[in-house]
């Protein structure tokens, strides 16, 4: 498959622009862990955004975050980030569930296709954030398939009181409030944070409220414990589809009102790590419990999930030549009972189903010398799923029927209704992958380094695109054939760094079976309309990313672009292009810092065009590419105060970052910020 010659000729263009990542975004020696002890060296692209990034950036949500800090991109259906679903290498349709999110070591996926609960997660309680690009199985397992991004939330070790605020466009308000410090041989923080947002769209408001606390301990020289938690409630409405017609006209309307979710969250996680004369070892344990009530399609639904993780690693040897082996273990279990919208009390369906996944591996790393880092490692991976979905007899359900003539008794009522055997299903899936890696650094004199890798990449299909439960028919309502996404990752690059200047390029391939998407056709010999997630056949995926930074003094500018070209291989989609995958998308910045602790940022988003969901022939009409201009203001007015004012979409660009069949999802307009940050007793 060609590489796009206009791919090359953009990347040539960013290389010798002014670009490069933020002053305070570093692209370190790809350090895999930020636990010190289980440093691991490989062939890989890494953004760290560190605290001072994260409170220099102005984003209210971990999405905005990802998207301004580390060139994330974001896919939202509401008209802002909080619902937004992240993309990394060339990823389109349900991107999200190719991305591994990781928040204190516990996984913050959900086992079905639902979205992070990013509103759950205060940009305030982030201490630093790693996002990983490519496959990354070997040592995190299902669903880092594109790529992880690893949240790390404060520790509170001598924070103080910390309160923070903002006021915004569209109804937009804020606030935390945190104080943390230092007991003896422990540390601790507690704290709670909120916002609300009216919604730049019809319907479109959403809200979130958290508190969260943590405690640790230092035992002796070598061992640390740490315990966090976190309990919130949220709601996000969805305000639909528009045309794209009535999104060009009025892009604040909305298709759907009326619809909303509500959820009531909880998080826990403990953290234990040694380090001895023979190596070191680390137990990272978590639960997760969510409960989410719904109004969305043919009714409401109430949606139960919790989950519980357990990942012991130990390493034997030093940090520089080591063995390293461990497994993970993941129990998660969902609940849903689905309701009649006209009658709330009387349920039509319900399910309960339970995965159970369990991941050994094997990881080594060897120095030689000083300047040669070689590791490899490989992971297998089982998960066995039972599933139950039982599905009413439609006519039985109600005693009354309502008419044009009135109300009369239904004929066909039962209490209890018969099962719809045709709909109903119950039985087990068993899927399993494996991964594997090699890869190898070269440290170059002056500041440069090289490397390459290769990585075996899998991911098995979530709960629901296997399984239909909630009131969106599939033709098969328990895909028992459908196959894990596989393939083989390359990629290669370079890295420099000195004290004004930083810059990473890497370039990847990626060959891809299976990969999974939903389709809809009309089937050859009978002519029925087939609807279900299905193995569309194989994909390609060539890239490069870039990244270039340039910070002298008191001014500096930065950029981070990729490039990717993604089509289908063979099949009945052969040589078209992947649908949501934009072939470069980037964010530009420069900023100054006319005094000192005052900075003016200026940043420039840029997404090119792309072909709409489900559009796998190519055949509709294209969504628009944009560019975002940002403007941000930041001055600390004392030593424990600091000021933003920020402006994005500084010229009211009229935008969809998502559409689907015909759909546009109009994307938030102008909007205006203003946060003040203050610290007390440090």
């Amino acid at each position: 498959m060609p590489f796009r010659p206009s791919i090359t000729v953009a990347l040539l263009a960013v290389g010798s622009a002014l670009g490069g990542t933020n002053q305070a975004i570093v692209v370190t020696a790809p350090r895999l862990d930020n636990l010190d002890l289980m440093a691991v060296d490989v062939a890989a692209d890494v953004t760290v955004i560190d605290r001072e990034a994260i409170e220099q950036s102005g984003s209210v949500s971990v999405p905005q975050l990802l998207e301004s800090q580390g060139n994330v991109l974001v896919r939202g259906q509401g008209g802002n980030a909080n619902d937004g679903q992240i993309s990394l290498r060339g990823f389109g349709e349900n991107s999200h569930v190719r991305v591994l999110v990781l928040v204190d070591g516990h996984k913050a996926n959900r086992p079905d296709m639902g979205g992070i609960e990013w509103g759950n997660l205060p940009v305030s309680n982030i201490e630093r954030i790693e996002i990983i690009r490519g496959g990354q199985n070997v040592l995190y397992g299902n669903q880092a398939l594109s790529g992880v991004v690893k949240i790390t939330t404060r520790r509170g070790e001598g924070d103080g009181l910390r309160m923070s605020g903002a006021i915004g466009s569209d109804g937009y308000i804020s606030g935390g409030i945190s104080y943390g410090g230092d007991a003896g041989d422990g540390f601790y923080q507690a704290g709670a944070s909120g916002f609300d947002y009216g919604g730049f769209r019809t319907n479109s408001a959403s809200s979130a409220s958290t508190v969260y606390g943590s405690a640790g301990w230092y035992v002796g020289d070598t061992d640390t414990v740490v315990l966090r938690g976190a309990l919130g409630t949220s709601r996000t409405e969805y305000p639909g589809a528009l045309t794209h017609a009535e999104a060009q006209r009025d892009p604040t309307q909305s298709s759907t009102p009326g619809e909303y979710s509500e959820d009531e969250s909880g998080q826990a996680t403990l953290l234990y790590e040694t380090e001895r004369d023979w190596g070191a070892a680390r137990i990272n344990a978590g639960v997760n419990y969510r409960d989410r009530f719904s109004t969305l399609g043919r009714g409401n639904v109430e949606n139960t999930q919790r989950g519980f993780s357990l990942a012991p690693r130990a390493r034997i040897g030093s940090e520089d030549s080591f063995c390293m082996a461990g497994f993970d273990l993941f129990l998660d279990g969902l609940d849903v009972d689905n309701y009649l919208a006209a009658y709330p009390s009387t349920r039509w369906s319900w399910a309960e189903l339970e995965r159970a996944t369990v991941a050994p591996y094997f990881f080594a790393q060897r120095t030689f010398g000083s300047k040669t880092v070689v590791n490899g490692g490989a992971r297998y991976e089982y998960a066995g799923t039972d599933n139950q979905y039982v599905e009413y007899v439609g006519n039985q359900l109600l005693p009354t029927l309502e008419t044009n003539r009135g109300t009369f008794p239904n004929p066909n009522y039962k209490n209890p209704p018969d099962v719809d055997a045709g709909k109903s299903y119950e039985g087990r899936i068993e899927k399993e992958g494996w991964a594997a890696e090699l890869s190898v650094a070269q440290t170059l004199s002056g500041g440069w380094d090289v490397f390459a890798g290769y990585d075996r990449v899998y991911r098995y299909p979530t709960l629901d695109e296997a399984a239909a439960y909630q009131g969106y028919p599939l033709s098969d309502p328990l895909n028992e054939n459908l196959d894990p996404e596989r393939g083989n990752n390359f990629e290669a690059g370079t890295r420099f760094a000195n004290r004004a200047w930083n810059l990473s390029l890497t370039g990847f391939y990626m060959a891809l079976e299976n990969e999974i998407a939903y389709v809809e056709y009309n089937d050859p010999v009978s002519g029925d309309l087939v609807n279900l997630n299905a193995n569309i056949g194989e994909t390609q995926r060539l890239g490069a990313e870039a990244e270039l930074g340039w910070s002298p003094s008191w001014y500096g500018a930065s950029a981070r672009w990729t490039f990717v070209d993604a089509r289908f291989d063979g099949g009945p989609y052969a040589g078209k292009t992947v649908p949501l995958v934009p072939w470069a998308h980037g964010v530009t910045s420069a900023w100054v810092e006319p005094v000192e602790d005052m900075r003016f940022t200026v940043s420039y988003t840029y997404v090119s065009g792309q072909y709409q969901g489900n559009d796998f022939n190519n055949e509709q009409q294209k969504m628009d590419a944009y560019g975002l201009v940002g403007l941000l203001y930041n001055v600390a007015v004392s030593d424990y105060a600091d000021i933003y004012v920020s402006i994005d979409n500084l010229f009211d660009e009229n935008y969809s970052s998502v559409a689907y069949s015909g759909g546009f999802h109009p994307s938030a307009g102008r909007s205006f910020r203003m946060g003040l940050s203050l610290v007390f007793w440090p």
